[in-house]
């Protein structure tokens, strides 16, 4: 499982030479930091299904020693590896640039990637091929003019979160994640469901 992983980055590695310049366009912007963290996220598992759907891979993928679950897994697993590298690049060029970010930028950031993961990742299952790159590119361009609307509020909401005292500060981000785990769990399900009845 991960050799699917690392299948994954090395598919893109002429991508990823874009990734950092890709995140320093958005922190030289002034944009939201939480925005920063959820697009940066969205860069690599997105790609990857784009590059998948380009060269047919999942034909290929079936006819190895990996099981429908395996291969799935993977998806899921990879998005929140990539999540955690994005988190470390993101703080490192916002330090780097004196752009001050807090913990809740961090956590709604990821979380937001991992909901859009968790709705969009059934439907590159459901769609057939040739519509999986409009998808991506739907779903990028709808979330980036959400979440800059958005960006306010929930800079707003951040703030709030850090400054607030006791239990507040503390459970209000514990529950959010846990809910977005959930509902990311049941998503993968979902996607293997979907997965394991086609036939390719």
């Amino acid at each position: 499982m991960i050799n699917l992983i690392r299948r994954d980055l090395i598919l893109q590695k002429k991508l990823l030479w874009l990734y950092i310049p890709f995140i320093l366009f958005f922190v030289l912007m002034w944009s939201s930091p939480f925005l920063i963290f959820t697009l940066a996220a969205l860069y690599i598992p997105f790609n990857a299904f784009a590059y998948d759907e380009k060269v047919e891979s999942d034909k290929l993928l079936n006819s190895l020693p990996y099981t429908r679950l395996e291969i799935i897994t993977s998806r899921y697993l990879g998005a929140i590896l990539y999540t955690i590298v994005s988190i470390i690049l993101v703080s490192g060029s916002l330090l780097l640039f004196n752009k001050p970010f807090a913990m809740s930028d961090i956590l709604i950031g990821s979380s937001l990637f991992l909901l859009l993961a968790a709705f969009t990742f059934p439907l590159f299952q459901i769609f057939k091929q040739g519509n999986i790159t409009s998808i991506i590119l739907l779903v990028f361009i709808v979330s980036t003019v959400l979440l800059s609307n958005s960006s306010e509020l929930m800079s707003t909401y951040g703030i709030t979160l850090s400054n607030s005292d006791g239990v507040l500060s503390w459970l209000v981000p514990i529950v959010l994640m846990m809910a977005v785990l959930i509902i990311y769990t049941v998503s993968w399900l979902t996607t293997y469901t979907i997965y394991n009845k086609k036939d390719f």
